[in-house]
C-alpha cells in the first residue's frame, strides 16, 4: 500500500518558497523599472528638459521597442570573495531597423541598506550607441541626439564614414 504524501511536502514547500521569492523579485524589479522610466531626464543631465526618461528616450530615438531589465550593472565578478555592495541598475536596450542599438544603464545610487525604505536615486551609469561601424560611448544623455543624427547620416551615406 502506498505511503502518505509526506516525502513530497518538503519539495513542495521548497518550490513554493522559490516561486514566492521569484514573484517578490519580479515585483521589486517592476517597481524599479517603473521608477527609472519616470525619472526626469533633467535629474540625469541638467542640460535636458524636465521629461520622464521613457518619454524623452522615445522622442529622441524614435524607436518603439525597448527591452527593460534590472541587473547588477555588469559589476558582479562571480568571485565569492567579493564582499562589497552589488550595484543595481535598470538597463534599457533598443535596436533600430538599420542595425544601430542604444544601451543605457541607470544606477540606483542608494546605499544597499536603504533600498527598501528610500526612493531610488537614479544616475547614468553607462550609455552607448552602437552602429555596424563603431561604438559611441555617451558621456551625457544630452550627447545622444547628435550621435543619433550623425550615425543616421552615416548609415544613409556610408562613403562619408572616414
Amino acid at each position: 500500500m502506498p505511503r502518505s504524501g509526506a516525502p513530497f511536502i518538503a519539495p513542495l514547500i521548497l518550490f513554493v518558497g522559490v516561486a514566492s521569492a521569484q514573484n517578490s523579485t519580479a515585483a521589486g524589479d517592476a517597481e524599479l523599472i517603473t521608477s527609472a522610466k519616470q525619472v526626469s531626464v533633467r535629474k540625469l543631465d541638467n542640460a535636458l528638459p524636465d521629461l520622464h526618461f521613457e518619454n524623452w528616450l522615445a522622442k529622441e530615438s524614435g524607436s518603439e521597442t525597448y527591452h527593460w531589465e534590472v541587473n547588477d550593472c555588469g559589476e558582479q565578478s562571480g568571485n565569492p570573495n567579493d564582499t562589497g555592495p552589488v550595484p543595481l541598475c535598470v538597463e534599457v536596450d533598443s535596436t533600430f531597423k538599420d542595425g544601430r542599438e542604444i544601451v543605457i544603464f541607470l544606477a540606483d545610487g542608494r546605499p544597499e541598506t536603504s533600498r527598501k525604505t528610500a526612493s531610488p536615486d537614479w544616475k547614468i551609469f553607462f550609455a552607448q550607441l552602437t552602429t555596424p561601424h563603431e561604438k559611441i560611448n555617451l558621456r551625457r544623455l544630452s550627447d545622444l541626439p547628435a550621435a543619433l543624427i550623425k550615425t543616421h547620416q552615416l548609415q544613409k551615406y556610408p562613403e562619408f564614414a572616414y
